[in-house]
């Protein structure tokens, strides 16, 4: 879900140019990423691409096109996956599971009703992380060379520490949450690039990859990285429910003019506000992450032929278009590896 702040940083916003980053270290999201593929690979009809067994094949499209895409820029790409979640997280998991029931039942109705605009928009509100469809993205990642690290707890934590340190050089997830772990380089939207439809409206938005540096935030918005946090509190985070009439301008506001969230929260319940959490334990969530520090790197080896028996044989891809798109990556990989070679020389 992420924190409500966009609209407040529009302006440390910059334009990412991933064709410039040869050899840098790419930290993604796996399960934001994967969520992104399952929702917006679809069908005219709004379902999910699927094989001739009817199994969903939407995340393994995604990950080989838009992986062997970024990979041909001679980046290197880590997925980290989520672990347990802290048990804060449970109420906005619980109040996420009824809305895909909701949404499941309306898909159900516009289906008998053949109302085929709201089978669309339906059709993505119900879309699910199971262990088949992780499984499957684990073992065509690394045929794809790609290695990945199962998180402690968030994906974001671990990504962002990481990032902090300086073992990856940049953080890439759609939710801003990273900022508040402590990310100082999140760049957004390398996995979905290209027109984004408004709900509900004929407009289409040019979506282009931008970063996000964490110091620029700070900067600008003219407070610490413990006052975005409170920001963040006071909004609504995935581990507590915002304070209610408190948007991010009024938030932003209120961050500045208080030395303390004790303070703040004074002066917040005198004027009839509910502030109904512990943002010590919250705070120190993102402050204090459940992440480890030496994490176990699965490595991985680029496998052509896996990677055509994962995609071809089992989810019935096209085998020319892969290996038009495995022979155009392999023919770079070997032209910069010459390159490489003869650079040695000198």
């Amino acid at each position: 879900m992420g924190i409500a702040i966009g609209k407040l940083i529009e302006d440390c916003k910059q334009e990412f140019n991933v064709e410039k980053s040869s050899k840098k270290r790419f930290g993604f999201d796996a399960f934001n990423v994967l969520y992104q593929f399952l929702t917006t690979i679809r069908g005219v009809d709004g379902e999910p691409l699927k094989n001739n067994r009817g199994e969903v094949t939407s995340h393994l499209n995604g990950l080989f096109y838009r992986l062997i895409n970024l990979l041909s820029y001679n980046i290197e790409i880590v997925f980290v996956f989520d672990g347990k979640s802290h048990s804060l997280k449970q109420k906005t998991k619980d109040k996420r599971a009824e809305k895909k029931e909701i949404a499941k039942d309306n898909y159900n109705r516009a289906v008998e009703e053949g109302n085929l605009e709201d089978v669309r928009k339906y059709s993505k509100q119900f879309t699910r992380l199971d262990d088949k469809i992780l499984s499957e993205s684990k073992e065509l990642l690394l045929a794809m060379g790609v290695s990945y690290i199962e998180a402690p707890s968030e994906a974001e934590a671990q990504i962002s520490y990481l990032t902090s340190i300086g073992q990856l050089d940049y953080t890439v997830s759609q939710d801003y949450d990273c900022l508040l772990f402590g990310s100082n380089n999140l760049v957004r939207n390398l996995t979905v690039s290209g027109k984004k439809k408004i709900p509900s409206k004929n407009i289409y938005l040019n979506i282009t990859p931008e970063i996000i540096y964490l110091e620029k935030v700070i900067k600008n918005l003219g407070i610490s990285r413990e006052k975005l946090i409170w920001l963040a509190l006071l909004i609504g985070t995935d581990f507590n429910d915002k304070v209610l009439g408190v948007g991010p301008v009024t938030a932003l506001k209120l961050v500045k003019e208080n030395n303390s969230f004790e303070e703040l929260i004074s002066k917040l319940k005198e004027k009839g506000k509910d502030v109904n959490f512990d943002y010590r334990k919250i705070q120190d969530i993102f402050l204090k992450p459940n992440i480890s520090k030496e994490p176990k790197i699965i490595k991985g080896k680029f496998d052509s032929n896996k990677i055509k028996e994962i995609l071809v044989n089992r989810a019935d891809f096209s085998e020319e278009r892969i290996e038009l798109s495995l022979n155009k990556y392999l023919k770079l990989k070997e032209e910069r590896d010459k390159q490489k070679t003869i650079s040695d020389w000198f």
